[in-house]
């Protein structure tokens, strides 16, 4: 049956034509050149998308049991029904957080980008002359939610915690004029400069108004305790990870493989010089990294030096991958970014839907102090890059078996972080991890992603610290999460701070990583043990990524039925 035929492909269509009409990766993803410059934040919008996932899910409950496309079936209903919890919870009405609102969306649309004398300048300032507008149907969907409180499970109102951080990070884009000082082409005329100078102002006035509600309306009624409680928890979770996860088993597995992979740090720092230096037995994962960040094997001084180990690292893990992937042409078409704009993360952002710019691997380095050490860093190139990030996501838009929803639209944080995640391990597997040095940055991020776990479902569900021989019985606190996270990870304070902030505010999403992880090695396992001798890496990987991204529920039925 063709795709213009099949009757699921039929229902995606419709889905995808009525998101066009609102959402710019949508009307891209179906070729349009004039969709919306921003998304839609407006509350109307929000109850129409669930009211269009309800009729998504019973279009495809009409259907036969056997009729068209199994893996799309799979992967809408289970999206579909999951997105529209994730409204009944409140959480998407009522998004508050310091990385997710729907506002820095707004802002990940221009962010990097130029102001240029043609077509893709035009386009760019027409979309910073619509931030007021998005940025004022975002408030008017927090005070919907506040008003409808009584109607979601999780209630209407984020926690104070959660405004808090929105209001200070929009009062520094205020401050440092961030959409007004958007780059400009030399050879921009005046005119467009007078243009985006009036956007900017505008963007700073409807952004002053956003951080009045968040502070004046909002915080007055908003809960002080952070977390969702047991009740709500294992919905967002399974949302977040397209999965029913056992919570129990998984809080125990967390606290196992913590106290697993704090010991095997240890070991391997003590190999690197960890106990070399006076009170370095003490804590000899640490006095390892400081030996190991001046070592000039992993020093890269100044902006160019990282850009070039940068690159040069991702240019030959592509080609290390070929015995276990089928790689699309396209797969090199990624640029290498340093940005001395932050606190030392590495992010992935994809290319458009239409391809009008590359896929670009970040690595963001404190302002002026331009100095990295790469052995922490290796794991994160591969998470973000290959086979993490990039490569799934290459893989999945150049598929043209794969619906467009497929290919862009279908977001699901347990395949996305559960795949880079996944393949952060597999690097090591392949052999792209090099010495004991990079595989101690391995074990560290491993270790992060391990605390993670455990502090998403104790601080959202209440469950005490059970106590063992890393961490003495106790409640969970924000700040003990934070010691964790420095104690054991080597995350920087500003940045541990961060992170659990984030977990609060995104209940669920820090399983995606390491649940996610382990939910796709069970299955390549099982496929093991089904395939027996006849077992193929490349195939497997092929073979599942040829699913398209799908909630891990139904990818690990496809796989093994």
């Amino acid at each position: 049956m063709s795709a213009s035929t099949d009757p699921v492909h039929l229902i995606a269509d419709h889905y995808v034509d009525r998101l066009a009409e609102h959402e710019p990766d949508a009307a891209q993803a179906i070729g349009l050149d004039d969709g919306p410059a921003l998304p839609d934040l407006s509350p109307a919008w929000l109850q129409e998308r669930y009211a269009l996932q309800g009729e998504v899910i019973a279009r495809l409950d009409a259907l036969g049991p056997e009729a068209g496309d199994p893996a799309l079936r799979a992967a809408l209903r289970e999206r579909m029904e999951r997105e529209r919890l994730l409204f009944d919870t409140g959480f998407t009405p009522r998004l508050v957080a310091g990385l997710a609102t729907p506002i820095h969306l707004v802002r990940y649309a221009v962010e990097g980008l130029t102001v240029t004398p043609d077509a893709a300048g035009e386009a760019l300032l027409r979309r910073i002359e619509a931030v007021p507008v998005a940025t004022r149907q975002y408030i008017d969907s927090l005070r919907w939610a506040r008003e409808n409180t009584a109607r979601f499970t999780g209630g209407g109102v984020a926690p104070v915690r959660q405004l808090d951080t929105l209001a200070a990070q929009v009062d520094r884009w205020i401050d440092t004029d961030w959409f007004g000082a958007i780059p400009v082409d030399d050879a921009v005329d005046s005119a467009t400069r007078a243009r985006l100078r009036a956007a900017g102002d505008l963007c700073a006035d409807a952004l002053r108004e956003l951080v009045g509600v968040l502070r004046d309306e909002l915080r007055p009624v908003a809960p002080t305790v952070d977390g969702v409680g047991a009740e709500v928890y294992p919905s967002m979770a399974a949302a977040m990870l397209g999965a029913s996860i056992d919570l129990a088993e998984t809080y125990a597995w967390g606290w196992s493989e913590l106290t697993r992979l704090v010991a095997a740090s240890r070991e391997l720092a003590a190999t690197l010089g960890g106990s070399a230096l006076p009170g370095g037995g003490d804590d000899p994962v640490r006095t390892a990294a400081a030996l190991l960040d001046v070592d000039p094997r992993y020093r890269l001084d100044g902006v160019p030096a990282i850009r070039a180990w940068l690159r040069s690292r991702v240019s030959e893990t592509i080609s290390a991958l070929a015995d276990a992937f089928d790689l699309p042409p396209t797969v090199d078409r990624v640029e290498c970014v340093v940005s001395e704009a932050s606190s030392g993360v590495v992010y992935y952002t994809p290319a458009p839907p239409d391809g009008s710019a590359p896929s670009r691997i970040v690595w963001t380095i404190p302002s002026g102090i331009p100095v990295a050490a790469s052995w922490q860093e290796v794991t994160s190139v591969h998470h973000e890059g290959l086979p993490g990030h990039h490569l799934q996501f290459v893989v999945t838009a150049s598929d043209p078996g794969l619906h467009p929803w497929q290919r862009h639209l279908c977001h699901i944080h347990g395949y996305a972080e559960g795949w880079a995640h996944y393949a952060e391990q597999l690097s090591d597997e392949l052999g792209l991890i090099r010495d004991p040095a990079e595989r101690l940055g391995l074990l560290l991020g491993q270790i992060w992603r391990t605390v993670r776990i455990v502090a998403d479902i104790g601080l959202h569900t209440g469950w005490p610290v059970p106590g063992d021989v890393l961490v003495a019985a106790q409640p969970w606190t924000p700040e003990l999460a934070r010691d964790l996270l420095e104690r054991f990870a080597l995350v920087e304070p500003a940045l541990a701070g961060f992170e659990v902030d984030r977990y609060l505010g995104w209940p669920g999403q820090a399983l995606a990583f390491r649940v996610g992880a382990r939910l796709w090695t069970q299955a390549r396992t099982a496929r093991e043990v089904v395939d027996g001798e006849a077992f193929s890496l490349r195939r497997f990987h092929r073979d599942a990524l040829a699913l398209g991204p799908m909630g891990l529920d139904p990818l690990r039925e496809r796989l093994l039925g």
